[in-house]
Protein backbone atom coordinates (compact mmCIF):
# COMPACT_ATOMS: atom_id res chain seq x y z
CA UNK A 1 0.00 0.00 0.00
CA UNK A 2 1.65 3.04 -1.17
CA UNK A 3 2.25 6.08 1.66
CA UNK A 4 0.08 8.81 1.28
CA UNK A 5 0.86 12.91 1.39
CA UNK A 6 -1.26 15.62 2.57
CA UNK A 7 -1.05 19.21 2.46
CA UNK A 8 -2.09 21.55 5.52
CA UNK A 9 -1.71 25.49 5.04
CA UNK A 10 0.04 25.07 1.84
CA UNK A 11 2.53 22.51 3.05
CA UNK A 12 3.37 19.34 2.66
CA UNK A 13 2.87 16.34 5.31
CA UNK A 14 3.80 12.57 4.51
CA UNK A 15 4.19 10.28 4.34
CA UNK A 16 1.88 8.84 5.94
CA UNK A 17 0.04 5.09 5.37
CA UNK A 18 -3.51 4.76 4.23
CA UNK A 19 -4.79 3.60 7.51
CA UNK A 20 -3.68 6.34 9.86
CA UNK A 21 -4.75 9.23 7.36
CA UNK A 22 -8.13 7.22 7.53
CA UNK A 23 -8.29 7.49 11.23
CA UNK A 24 -7.12 11.36 11.12
CA UNK A 25 -9.89 12.23 8.75
CA UNK A 26 -12.78 10.13 10.64
CA UNK A 27 -11.47 12.23 13.70
CA UNK A 28 -11.41 15.00 11.92
CA UNK A 29 -7.83 15.64 12.91
CA UNK A 30 -7.89 16.86 8.90
CA UNK A 31 -10.16 18.22 7.13
CA UNK A 32 -12.29 16.27 5.00
CA UNK A 33 -11.50 18.02 1.99
CA UNK A 34 -7.88 18.44 2.98
CA UNK A 35 -5.44 18.03 -0.64
CA UNK A 36 -3.90 14.55 -0.78
CA UNK A 37 -1.40 12.41 -3.30
CA UNK A 38 0.37 9.42 -3.72
CA UNK A 39 2.25 7.52 -6.21
CA UNK A 40 0.08 7.21 -9.30
CA UNK A 41 -2.27 9.85 -9.25
CA UNK A 42 -2.34 12.67 -11.77
CA UNK A 43 -2.83 15.15 -9.24
CA UNK A 44 -3.38 16.28 -5.64
CA UNK A 45 -7.33 16.29 -4.91
CA UNK A 46 -9.32 16.62 -2.16
CA UNK A 47 -9.68 13.48 0.40
CA UNK A 48 -13.38 13.31 -0.02
CA UNK A 49 -13.28 13.07 -3.83
CA UNK A 50 -10.69 9.96 -3.26
CA UNK A 51 -12.46 6.77 -3.96
CA UNK A 52 -10.13 4.99 -0.58
CA UNK A 53 -12.07 7.97 1.62
CA UNK A 54 -15.39 8.19 0.06
CA UNK A 55 -16.30 6.85 3.77
CA UNK A 56 -16.15 10.78 4.26
CA UNK A 57 -19.03 11.51 1.99
CA UNK A 58 -22.43 12.04 3.84
CA UNK A 59 -25.32 9.77 2.83
CA UNK A 60 -28.31 11.82 0.99
CA UNK A 61 -30.98 11.71 3.24
CA UNK A 62 -34.28 10.15 2.24
CA UNK A 63 -37.44 12.71 1.68
CA UNK A 64 -39.24 12.79 4.97
CA UNK A 65 -42.94 12.27 5.10
CA UNK A 66 -44.48 14.11 7.35
CA UNK A 67 -46.44 11.85 9.58
CA UNK A 68 -50.45 12.10 10.17
CA UNK A 69 -49.92 14.09 13.52
CA UNK A 70 -47.62 16.86 12.03
CA UNK A 71 -49.75 16.77 9.28
CA UNK A 72 -52.30 17.96 11.17
CA UNK A 73 -50.59 20.60 13.17
CA UNK A 74 -49.21 22.34 10.85
CA UNK A 75 -51.51 22.57 7.45
CA UNK A 76 -50.10 22.61 3.45
CA UNK A 77 -51.99 25.43 2.00
CA UNK A 78 -53.37 24.15 -1.30
CA UNK A 79 -52.60 20.52 -0.49
CA UNK A 80 -55.80 18.59 -2.72
CA UNK A 81 -57.56 22.06 -2.94
CA UNK A 82 -56.66 23.38 -5.88
CA UNK A 83 -59.61 26.42 -5.75
CA UNK A 84 -57.54 27.93 -2.48
CA UNK A 85 -55.74 29.51 -5.11
CA UNK A 86 -57.90 30.86 -7.19
CA UNK A 87 -58.56 34.81 -6.70
CA UNK A 88 -62.46 35.50 -5.36
CA UNK A 89 -64.95 35.82 -8.32
CA UNK A 90 -67.26 38.95 -7.79
CA UNK A 91 -68.39 37.84 -10.79
CA UNK A 92 -70.23 35.26 -9.10
CA UNK A 93 -71.62 37.13 -6.35
CA UNK A 94 -72.47 41.18 -8.05
CA UNK A 95 -73.48 40.36 -11.33
CA UNK A 96 -76.22 41.41 -13.39
CA UNK A 97 -80.08 40.06 -12.20
CA UNK A 98 -82.31 38.25 -13.47
CA UNK A 99 -85.47 37.28 -13.67
CA UNK A 100 -86.63 33.95 -12.43
CA UNK A 101 -89.35 31.58 -14.32
CA UNK A 102 -90.89 29.91 -11.27
CA UNK A 103 -93.58 26.91 -11.23
CA UNK A 104 -96.64 28.63 -10.62
CA UNK A 105 -98.02 26.42 -8.13
CA UNK A 106 -94.38 27.15 -6.33
CA UNK A 107 -95.11 31.08 -6.14
CA UNK A 108 -98.80 30.77 -5.52
CA UNK A 109 -98.09 28.04 -2.36
CA UNK A 110 -94.96 30.19 -0.75
CA UNK A 111 -96.16 33.70 -1.61
CA UNK A 112 -96.69 34.48 2.14
CA UNK A 113 -92.89 33.22 2.71
CA UNK A 114 -91.58 35.50 -0.65
CA UNK A 115 -93.00 38.62 1.19
CA UNK A 116 -91.68 37.38 4.72
CA UNK A 117 -88.47 37.42 3.20
CA UNK A 118 -88.31 41.55 2.78
CA UNK A 119 -88.56 41.98 6.84
CA UNK A 120 -87.25 38.94 8.10
CA UNK A 121 -85.13 36.76 4.92
CA UNK A 122 -84.06 34.14 6.92
CA UNK A 123 -87.55 32.24 7.59
CA UNK A 124 -88.25 31.41 3.90
CA UNK A 125 -84.38 29.63 4.16
CA UNK A 126 -86.36 27.55 7.37
CA UNK A 127 -89.86 27.15 6.49
CA UNK A 128 -89.04 26.75 2.45
CA UNK A 129 -85.89 26.20 1.76
CA UNK A 130 -86.80 23.66 -1.27
CA UNK A 131 -88.61 26.69 -2.79
CA UNK A 132 -86.62 28.53 -5.79
CA UNK A 133 -89.56 30.89 -5.49
CA UNK A 134 -88.77 31.71 -1.51
CA UNK A 135 -85.01 31.64 -2.22
CA UNK A 136 -84.92 34.07 -4.87
CA UNK A 137 -86.30 36.59 -2.81
CA UNK A 138 -84.70 35.42 0.56
CA UNK A 139 -82.07 36.27 -1.23
CA UNK A 140 -82.94 39.76 -2.28
CA UNK A 141 -84.15 40.60 1.00
CA UNK A 142 -80.86 39.31 2.39
CA UNK A 143 -78.89 41.42 -0.12
CA UNK A 144 -81.46 44.94 0.78
CA UNK A 145 -80.91 43.69 4.20
CA UNK A 146 -77.05 44.01 4.18
CA UNK A 147 -76.82 46.96 1.88
CA UNK A 148 -79.38 48.85 4.32
CA UNK A 149 -77.05 48.01 7.04
CA UNK A 150 -74.00 48.75 5.81
CA UNK A 151 -75.10 52.03 4.27
CA UNK A 152 -76.70 53.83 6.35
CA UNK A 153 -74.06 53.24 9.29
CA UNK A 154 -71.57 54.85 7.00
CA UNK A 155 -74.39 57.82 6.68
CA UNK A 156 -74.35 58.21 10.02
CA UNK A 157 -71.00 58.27 11.33
CA UNK A 158 -70.37 60.32 8.24
CA UNK A 159 -73.23 62.88 9.19
CA UNK A 160 -71.20 63.64 12.82
CA UNK A 161 -68.40 65.78 10.46
CA UNK A 162 -68.29 69.35 11.89
CA UNK A 163 -69.81 71.48 9.36
CA UNK A 164 -70.98 69.21 6.52
CA UNK A 165 -72.26 66.43 8.18
CA UNK A 166 -76.10 67.72 7.56
CA UNK A 167 -75.04 66.71 4.26
CA UNK A 168 -74.59 63.47 5.03
CA UNK A 169 -77.58 63.34 7.37
CA UNK A 170 -79.93 64.06 4.50
CA UNK A 171 -78.57 61.91 2.23
CA UNK A 172 -78.88 59.40 5.41
CA UNK A 173 -82.74 60.09 5.17
CA UNK A 174 -82.79 60.01 1.12
CA UNK A 175 -80.95 56.37 1.26
CA UNK A 176 -83.19 54.79 3.84
CA UNK A 177 -86.26 56.17 1.89
CA UNK A 178 -84.83 54.42 -1.17
CA UNK A 179 -84.53 51.16 0.60
CA UNK A 180 -88.10 51.16 1.85
CA UNK A 181 -89.17 51.85 -2.12
CA UNK A 182 -86.98 48.44 -2.71
CA UNK A 183 -88.68 46.73 0.44
CA UNK A 184 -92.30 47.30 -1.08
CA UNK A 185 -91.31 46.95 -4.78
CA UNK A 186 -90.41 43.71 -3.91
CA UNK A 187 -93.03 42.91 -1.75
CA UNK A 188 -94.79 43.63 -4.45
CA UNK A 189 -93.08 41.45 -6.71
CA UNK A 190 -93.71 38.38 -4.29
CA UNK A 191 -97.74 39.13 -4.15
CA UNK A 192 -97.81 38.99 -7.66
CA UNK A 193 -95.92 35.76 -7.79
CA UNK A 194 -92.87 37.56 -9.75
CA UNK A 195 -88.98 37.08 -9.53
CA UNK A 196 -87.97 40.28 -11.02
CA UNK A 197 -84.69 41.60 -9.80
CA UNK A 198 -84.87 45.01 -7.83
CA UNK A 199 -82.95 47.78 -8.66
CA UNK A 200 -79.43 48.60 -7.72
CA UNK A 201 -79.54 45.46 -5.61
CA UNK A 202 -81.05 42.79 -7.75
CA UNK A 203 -78.00 41.98 -8.95
CA UNK A 204 -75.87 40.53 -5.88
CA UNK A 205 -76.79 36.82 -5.55
CA UNK A 206 -75.63 35.75 -1.86
CA UNK A 207 -78.43 32.97 -1.78
CA UNK A 208 -77.39 29.78 -4.54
Amino acid sequence: MSDWYYAVDNEQKGPINESELKADLAANKIPADTLVWKDGMDGWAPANEVPAFSFRQPPIPAKVQPSATSAAATPTAAVNNPDSTKPVDLAGVIGKGEALEVDADDAEKNKTFGILAYVLFFIPLIAAKDSPFAKYHANQGLALFLSMVVSLTVLAILSCIPIIGFVFGLLHVLVYLGFLVLIVLGIINAAAGKCVPLPVIGGIKLIK
